[in-house]
């Protein structure tokens, strides 16, 4: 099952399938076990509940959709997102099999990286997917990557062979996001940095002359690029289609949220009610002719809301909160640490969490699976 895990941290983000794979690999080793001795492995209480009281949410919700066949399909297809934090929880138990996961990351986030370079500089797509399905969800990856790479390098997690690969792993990380051009994630990314000051008083002044330093290479590339100078200007422009589309949304998304309160529309449903019922007028990104379109309102609570109503809403904070909590006392714990997988922990989930409220990165597979892998890794490591 070790094996499994580290299997998982190297697809996760390469491969859907490839990791889908590993993942049914493990079920059936732990079925297996279970025949043998009888026993199923020491999952952890707390969290085996907090999921059963989210997926009742789900299926409530789903049974009560406008199509209970799609939702319940849906409801089904994510149980397997979470099982990498089920997994990592159980059987990494200590540094070394933790390192063992670290590095299998460091590959993948490289591999990662090398893509978007390639797809930026070689093929010239002007924004960069990596090895996910979008620009925003590649930046959305950034935002996991960096503090997992410092992590790992102040730890001691990396071999010495490793540790120049991991620095400049992390700062190609850091390159990318900017070639995402992914606004939210910046907004997160600067957000998150200046909290790291904040809140780590011994890195105070080596983070603001990081961000000082980065602010000026930002600064030197936006004079000389014009097209990141656009980008730039859009970000307070409420005229941009990008800007105003995600406005009109929004509002169609709390007309839905009014009109189906307590357990919404039901899960994946969001395309169809927005695009055929719920789409403003004055919308310039229309549906196709199949009326295919938005598939999300650009916004994890309303994208929740909607297709959940009260209840769904309720199952997505209780799930969250549940998992900040954990971070943040595993944080406390570890103050001693230079810089602690709590630590690590709250960065990326402030981060993704501050880009989520501009973009629904949380329903994507490869992003749910490689946060809760993360997580499921680097929660409780006790030596």
């Amino acid at each position: 099952m070790y094996g499994v895990v580290v299997a998982v941290a190297l697809l996760t983000v390469i491969s859907t399938a490839l990791t889908t794979v590993a993942l049914a690999i493990g079920v059936l080793l732990i079925i297996y076990e279970y025949f043998r001795t009888k026993k199923f492995p020491h999952f952890e209480p707390e969290i085996l509940k907090v999921l059963a009281f989210y997926f009742s949410a789900q299926i409530l919700i789903a049974v009560t959709s406008l199509d209970v066949a799609v939702s319940l399909r849906e409801v089904f297809g994510e149980l397997h997102r979470f099982l990498p934090l089920i997994f990592a929880m159980t059987f990494i138990k200590n540094r070394d099999q933790l390192r063992g996961v670290l590095i299998a990351t460091l590959i993948a986030s490289l591999v990662n990286d090398a893509a978007g370079i390639y797809q930026y500089f070689i093929k010239g797509n002007p924004r960069p997917i990596g090895l996910v399905y979008s620009p925003t969800f590649f930046a959305s990856s950034m935002l996991m990557q960096i503090p997992v790479l410092i992590f790992m390098v102040q730890e001691n997690l990396a071999p010495k062979i490793l540790r120049p690969v991991a620095i400049c792993t992390a700062f190609l990380s850091v390159f990318c996001l900017g070639l995402s051009m992914t606004r939210g994630a910046w907004l997160a990314f600067v957000a998150v940095m200046l909290l790291f000051a904040v809140i780590e008083k011994k890195y105070r002044a080596v983070t603001l002359k990081f961000f000082a330093g980065l602010l000026v290479a930002f600064l030197v590339v936006l004079a000389l690029s014009p097209k990141l100078q656009e980008r730039v200007g859009t970000l307070t422009d409420r005229n941009f289609q990008s800007n105003s589309e995600r406005l009109l949304m929004w509002e169609s998304s709390i007309e839905i949220f009014k009109d189906y309160p307590i357990h919404g529309i039901g899960q994946k449903m969001f395309e169809k009610v927005y695009n055929e019922e719920y789409i403003s007028p004055y919308a310039k990104e229309r549906p196709n002719e199949d009326m295919s379109g938005h598939s999300q309102p650009h916004n994890n609570f309303l994208f929740a809301a909607t297709e959940g109503g009260i209840i769904g809403l309720i199952a997505f904070i209780v799930l969250h909160g549940y998992l900040l909590r954990r971070f943040f006392l595993q944080y406390r714990r570890e103050s001693f640490m230079t810089f602690s997988a709590g630590l690590t922990l709250l960065l990326i989930f402030v981060a993704l969490h501050l880009e989520g409220l501009t973009d629904t990165n949380f329903n994507q597979v490869k992003l749910m699976r490689e946060f809760l892998l993360i997580a499921g890794s680097l929660i409780g490591i006790k030596d």
